[in-house]
């Protein structure tokens, strides 16, 4: 792993955002990329051995990001999931330049309820996603495709709404708080989400619905109770626990 970096820091909205997406910008170590489909084919494998899901699509990298007169400038190319999985288990690829770095995107979000609690979930272990539990939020795939900052925020509320139940109209207020590096040197876009509804209605509305199948349940959480949660769990949520401002 490596020390996350953070691009962006701030208080964005979709207005703040202006996005392209071009060819992957992404260095190729054809010795590397070699390895990829070997490393796929295993993965497969022990994905139906444990009847795991796993499928080979398409998502975004981020290929650029710069500042200028309080916007970011994004540009995005798009590789797929195969890619995305498996370069970090090849060779020594913890030791190759920011270049070569797979910079795949995604949203998370810290999510806080009318009556002052927070909201993860857990995981059912059925996909690939590693964490018992985790935050709201998921890859940034191509359908539908980001074509302007409002699409980056609704690549976030498609996944409240497939995950918790939670639609854009219970939605108070949101802000993409920061963009960063993290330490599997994928791309995280970081928001925070006020929430007009409470964790009760959240609850009930969870407990009624047919849930994905790989979220078992909801957590619902005091301040506290959250940040222990990060504090406590691998060194990206550590690293996001120190940025919580709501």
């Amino acid at each position: 792993m490596i020390k996350p970096i953070i691009l962006a820091k701030g208080n964005f909205q979709p207005k703040d955002l202006i996005t392209t997406v071009s060819e992957s910008n992404r260095r190729i170590d054809p010795t590397r990329e070699n390895q990829l489909d070997a490393l796929w084919i295993e993965k497969e494998r022990n994905a139906k051995e444990k009847g795991k899901l796993i499928y080979n699509g398409l998502s975004y990298r981020l290929n650029s990001l710069k500042i200028e007169n309080n916007k970011l400038i994004l540009d995005f190319g798009i590789f797929d999931f195969k890619t995305r999985e498996c370069l970090p288990e090849t060779q020594n690829y913890y030791e190759t330049t920011e270049e070569f770095w797979r910079k795949g995107c995604h949203t998370l979000a810290t999510v806080k309820t009318s009556d002052g609690k927070y909201l993860m979930v857990e995981l059912s272990g059925k996909s690939m996603n590693k964490n018992p539990t985790d935050f709201l939020g998921g890859i940034m795939e191509t359908e539908p495709a980001i074509k302007s900052g409002n699409d980056i925020f609704n690549s976030l509320y498609k996944e409240l709404e497939e995950e918790a139940f939670i639609f854009e109209t219970d939605i108070a207020g949101s802000v993409l708080k920061m963009v960063y590096i993290n330490g599997n040197t994928n791309v995280g876009f970081y928001f925070e989400v006020l929430l007009k509804i409470t964790s009760d209605q959240i609850q009930k509305t969870f407990d009624d619905q047919t849930k994905e199948i790989d979220i078992k349940s909801l957590k619902v959480m005091s301040r506290s109770e959250y940040i222990n949660v990060l504090e406590n769990h691998n060194p990206n949520k550590q690293f996001l626990a120190k940025q919580i401002e709501i």
